[in-house]
């Protein structure tokens, strides 16, 4: 058997079609979608409104505090071609290497 061509069982309960749905096999691993509940959110635009960063920060926490997780978007035209993340604050965001 290879790697990830087959759902393995371990135990006595067999995965719901559910749990069988959200697998995904290219990666060994079941897909998530992230939410980041209790967090504030911040964004900056360009002239062409386009948006260029994106924080997230647990709420309560100040613009210049580090803690914040800030994604920097790269377009091409009116397409998101991009996305790298840097942590520091929010304050600062212009500043960082961003990966």
């Amino acid at each position: 058997m290879t790697l990830g061509t087959e759902l393995t069982q371990s135990g006595a309960v067999k995965p719901s079609s559910l749990e069988q749905q959200k697998y995904e096999s290219d990666l060994f691993a079941d897909r998530i979608t992230e939410i980041p509940s209790n967090m504030k959110a911040r964004w900056a635009y360009d002239e062409s409104n386009n948006c260029i960063y994106g924080g997230y920060a647990p709420k309560g926490l100040a613009e210049g505090t580090d803690g914040w997780l800030i994604q920097k978007f790269t377009w091409s035209g009116s397409n998101c071609t991009e996305r790298n993340i840097a942590y520091g604050n929010w304050t600062n965001r212009a500043s960082y290497t961003y990966d």
